[in-house]
């Protein structure tokens, strides 16, 4: 009979026989892939409980990352100019990263990064491309009349916008004054 020795700690051993403990070993993967499947992916548009707001839908980063967005409850926290010229390197994805590196500069990145709920104090100014799964999934959560601002930058004078009546994506000088809406985000 082939055995399979464990160490308990502490100079300790047992010794099961192979296919006993390999059966144990399968039974207990089974009831932990079980759970896994049967935690339910959130819904789209819904609010998240303990996550600070709405579930916006999932965004594959650069990085190869699978992240959550959520948004805020309210269509909007006020409104701000995006800030001062000058050539930017910032992401086209990745808003939290862009909101840090803008926050002093940035009235709408400021304003963002500020906002906290459910106890998360992770809020940003959302980059071009996480605005834009909001459009897709949930237009309806938005404001219809105005902009919505992006944190990624085009050229030196201009930033992304979002806008959720028509569909729009476009530049604007960064002087202008839109709506901001902060998002969060988390891993699967």
């Amino acid at each position: 009979m082939t055995t399979i020795q464990y160490s308990l700690g502490g100079g300790a051993t047992i010794a099961l026989p192979a296919d006993i403990a390999v059966k144990q070993l399968i039974e207990q993967l089974q009831r932990d892939a079980h759970q896994v499947i049967a935690q339910p992916r959130p819904q789209i548009g819904e609010y998240l409980p303990g996550q600070g707001g709405i579930y916006v839908g999932d965004i594959l980063g650069n990085d190869g990352v699978l992240y959550g967005l959520v948004t805020s409850q309210e269509e909007d926290i006020g409104r701000a100019e995006w800030g001062s010229s000058g050539e930017r390197d910032l992401s086209d994805w990745d808003g939290l990263t862009n909101t840090s590196r803008l926050r002093n500069e940035c009235p709408a990145a400021k304003l963002a990064s500020d906002y906290e709920a459910d106890g998360h104090a992770d809020f940003y100014l959302p980059a071009r491309r996480e605005l834009i799964v909001a459009q897709a999934n949930i237009p309806h959560l938005f404001g219809k009349e105005s902009y919505y601002w992006t944190s990624t930058s085009y050229g030196s004078v201009h930033a992304w916008f979002v806008a959720f009546e028509d569909g729009d994506v476009g530049t604007s000088l960064r002087t202008s004054e839109f709506r901001v809406r902060p998002f969060r985000r988390f891993t699967h």
